[in-house]
């Protein structure tokens, strides 16, 4: 398959010891959607397995191995922050090990709390493994409206509003951070090079910050200190 190309996949990704870590498959994952729409060549899918993608042909199935370099990377010791338990707690927040939260835009995950430190890992939880996936390409999608629906369904697990005339489309709903992505990828890989992006009625969208970056570098300094680093 060419770059630019709009396909349906089906899969099923499995660690070694055979743990599903994500599938298209409701029968596997609860709450999966079915099949699922990427455009090859925009990054919609991790390094290893769009590269598989390209030496496919539409209807084949294929096991696919991937390394940690073209799967989520290898884990980074320099990725493991340290934070003050207060300041979570000021935000209502109480943290324990394994506590997804967002900081600065960034998801990571509480590793460990002690003398009022909290240990923070911005890696992503399957850096460092070996992954594997049945992958079957069903189908290349080449009508116009379904190709966006389809876009839109990627990005935000949901139907959005949106109309079309010439080149140009608005959407309706999307989320102020996520516009700039969405124009580029609209003007790249389809025939709409003007995009218009509308509101929705009562409408709000907002980014959580647990606090400052400056704040988090302060503070980061100082646990190194006092670890001895």
């Amino acid at each position: 398959m060419k770059l630019g190309k709009f396909v349906r996949l089906e899969y099923t990704g499995t660690l070694d010891n055979g743990e599903v870590f994500d599938s298209t498959d409701p029968s596997v994952v609860e709450g999966a959607f079915g099949s699922m729409v990427i455009i090859l060549g925009a990054g919609h899918v991790i390094k290893g397995l769009e590269k598989a993608l390209f030496d496919m042909k539409l209807g084949e199935e294929r096991e696919v191995q991937i390394e940690p370099e073209d799967g989520f990377g290898r884990r980074d010791p320099k990725r493991m922050k340290f934070y003050k338990l207060q300041q979570f707690t000021k935000e209502g927040i109480k943290p324990y090990p394994g506590l997804r939260v967002t900081i600065e835009g960034q998801l990571a995950a509480v590793k460990t709390i002690s003398s009022g430190r909290v240990v923070v890992d911005f890696n992503h939880p399957l850096s460092g493994l070996k992954l594997h996936y049945r992958v079957k390409m069903v189908e290349e999608v080449t009508d116009p409206q379904e190709r966006i629906k389809e876009m839109l369904r990627f990005h935000f697990g949901k139907d959005l509003p949106f109309t079309t005339k010439g080149d140009s489309i608005t959407i309706k709903g999307v989320p102020e951070y996520s516009q700039e992505r969405l124009r580029d990828e609209l003007a790249t890989y389809t025939s709409f090079k003007n995009t218009r992006f509308v509101t929705l009625e009562g409408e709000r969208h907002e980014e959580h910050s647990q606090f400052s970056e400056k704040g988090r570098k302060k503070e980061g300094k100082k646990a190194q200190k006092g670890q001895g680093r």
